[in-house]
């Protein structure tokens, strides 16, 4: 009996699709897009310390348990000369693909590189057969807000007190695949 229960959990899960490493042009710079691995959880965390002033918004502990997650997910760095300069993080539920995070090194704001991230993102929900995207934002990230507006999302609805560390509101933003 459990050897058949096992042959259909098998035939039914997800496999996970390896993300093919990609070079992107911008600026007359090149940036390559390859999926994170344990070794660059520094690097990520620089990234944190140096977009969030100085905050940690996911420690250490949060990324190894993502990445080790045997959920889909996406996890995502753009580096240019090999050193990381941005990422993002996407994790499917249910019908919904969630980004958990993204960041950009200030230095490479406003070049489109988050952009192209979020797209990589939408890529993949569209191939795990997501309806939505979605993502929260603090209430005080008007930049970031109107990046994503222009890249197609919505507003939903207001997380009273989402962020623990100042009690912050998020608002949930999401796009609509099943219209794309």
């Amino acid at each position: 009996m459990w050897k058949n229960f096992n042959f259909v959990t098998k035939y039914f899960t997800k496999r996970r699709q390896r993300y093919i490493t990609k070079t992107i042009a911008m600026n007359q710079q090149e940036f390559q897009l390859r999926e994170i691995t344990y070794q660059d959880i520094k690097d990520l965390l620089a990234i944190e310390r140096e977009v969030y002033a100085g905050e940690l918004p996911w420690t250490m502990s949060a990324f190894m348990a993502e990445l080790g997650s045997k959920a889909p997910h996406l996890y995502l760095l753009a580096a240019i000369n090999g050193k990381t300069v941005g990422f993002i993080g996407c994790r499917i539920q249910g019908t919904d693909a969630h980004i958990t995070n993204v960041a950009v090194h200030t230095a490479y704001q406003g070049l489109g590189l988050g952009r192209s991230l979020i797209e990589e993102t939408r890529i993949f929900a569209k191939k795990n057969r997501c309806e939505t995207l979605s993502l929260e934002v603090r209430m005080s990230n008007v930049k970031a807000q109107r990046l994503y507006r222009k890249i197609g999302f919505v507003s939903q609805t207001v997380k009273k007190g989402y962020y623990d560390e100042n009690n912050e509101d998020a608002l949930e933003m999401i796009i609509d695949l099943k219209e794309e």
